[in-house]
């Protein structure tokens, strides 16, 4: 390791200095130590030869280093209001786990299914997908595979394959679950972040919806049939489950009652104009991320949570989108973000609107196989915006592009960890991931495709 990490160390190294010497005569300097950053950048975050969270740090570190800003406005982002919509639904997740409500959503759902197996695999996907619009992917796949396993043990499924379908179906759900709102991923938060940063335009809790949740409820129909065809199974009928319902507590019900109000105020913060129009009201006007301070105070002062319980959220997380939002500061201050947008129209022959997106999607979706959907976006997201912003694309649609291409990959373990989840049951093979996964992330790759040039341009 010691050595592995050496080596790609010099080679970043090496090939930053090299960039910058055979820019010398097309980049002015600060240009060049901007590309140097984002060279540095993404392949420390690519390779993760060094914690995510350490290249984080070192991006406004290195700006002031450059002098492509100073160390002020370079470490602004990480307490940008995207971080802050973050931790609030981070503690609300932490408030729900803690309470077991994903528990008592998943039991009051699952314990009412009495039907068809193919039915109940889809009520599963969409109770798992519901969770993971809230609280993390990883806790919706360990909670929903935990009671899907116990359904094998009550049915004769002799070739294997309900099993298989059960795992996968969860796992994939619990991935593209999150893509309907800005706190079910990280990607989907720094789309908007990066939106909100770089050209002042801000996507609400109930905009997203719009963008993320067509997708969402498209990847698990699809995910459904496929992974039906590709593992026939001879399980027809599930019997009741049986599950044991309790009375909720006096702390459930009002961690059930914040849960409920967190959703309606990230809903009614601005409605759509026609909505507004119909009943007369705009909104509350308050932004996402002061709805999610606001939640956090809640749920600190109502003693949902407590002061141990500030630790277990993803503060590395936080951390990682403050360096991507600092990455793509530098970016933009340096003049390098509208360089690299010349390149790339250059490169796609004129700047076909369909291309582009294409290009984007394929490219985000590919370096997230290897690398963090966190990381990948915090490449890329400059980049689109910037090019979006010279294109007839527009900076929105290639950032949502961005957001939801990075976090669509289901072909490998390493990729989510609801797929490590999955394939640590041992009900799946590598084989059986990597041909269901290389499917979904071509039909995913397809659908965020058409709806970006046929559907967004209309909701922008």
């Amino acid at each position: 390791m010691e050595s592995k990490r050496a080596l790609v160390l010099a080679s970043v190294l090496l090939f930053s200095l090299l960039a910058n010497h055979l820019t010398s005569g097309t980049l002015n300097a600060d240009e060049r130590s901007a590309l140097v950053l984002l060279i540095v950048a993404a392949g420390l975050w690519t390779s993760e030869v060094v914690p995510l969270t350490a290249t984080s740090l070192l991006i406004p570190l290195l700006q002031s280093l450059l002098g492509i800003q100073s160390f002020k406005a370079a470490l602004s982002p990480f307490f940008d209001p995207v971080v802050m919509l973050l931790l609030g639904g981070f503690l609300l997740a932490i408030a729900v786990e803690k309470n077991d409500i994903d528990e008592y959503f998943a039991h009051e759902i699952i314990s009412r299914v009495r039907a068809d197996s193919r039915v109940v695999v889809l009520v599963l996907m969409l109770t798992t997908a519901f969770l993971s619009m809230w609280i993390s992917n990883t806790a919706s796949t360990a909670l929903m595979l935990t009671m899907a396993l116990r359904m094998t043990e009550r049915v004769r499924d002799e070739r294997g394959n309900f099993s298989k379908i059960l795992v996968l179906g969860i796992a994939y759900s619990a991935t593209v679950g999150g893509l309907s709102t800005l706190v079910g991923t990280t990607t989907c938060a720094m789309a908007a972040g990066f939106l909100k940063e770089l050209i002042g335009y801000e996507i609400t809790f109930l905009g997203w919806m719009f963008f993320g949740l067509p997708v969402a409820l498209l990847m698990i129909l699809v995910i459904w049939l496929v992974l039906f065809i590709l593992f026939p199974t001879d399980v027809r009928q599930i019997e009741d489950i049986g599950f044991e319902r309790k009375e909720l507590s006096r702390k459930q019900k009002l961690t059930l009652i914040v849960f409920v109000s967190s959703i309606l105020l990230w809903l009614s913060g601005r409605l759509p104009e026609p909505i507004a129009l119909a009943i007369g009201w705009p909104g509350h006007g308050l932004s996402s991320s002061v709805v999610a301070a606001i939640i956090a105070v809640l749920l600190l002062f109502t003693g949902l949570i407590g002061e141990m319980d500030i630790p277990r959220a993803n503060w590395s997380v936080l951390l990682l989108i403050g360096g991507g939002l600092s990455l793509g500061g530098a970016l933009e201050a340096s003049g390098l973000v509208g360089r690299i947008s010349e390149a790339l129209r250059y490169f796609t022959g004129g700047g076909s609107n369909l291309v582009i997106i294409a290009l984007m999607a394929v490219f985000s979706l590919g370096i997230s196989i290897v690398a963090s959907n966190t990381a990948s976006a915090g490449i890329f997201l400059p980049i689109a915006i910037g090019l979006g912003a010279s294109t007839g694309v527009g900076p929105v649609i290639l950032a949502v592009v961005v957001g939801i291409s990075t976090s669509l990959d289901f072909m490998l373990p390493v990729g989510t960890p609801p797929n490590a989840i999955a394939y640590s049951t041992g009900r799946v093979t590598m084989l059986e991931m990597i041909k269901s996964g290389l499917i979904l992330d071509l039909v995913g790759a397809v659908i965020v495709i058409t709806l970006a040039y046929l559907l967004w341009p209309l909701l922008v």
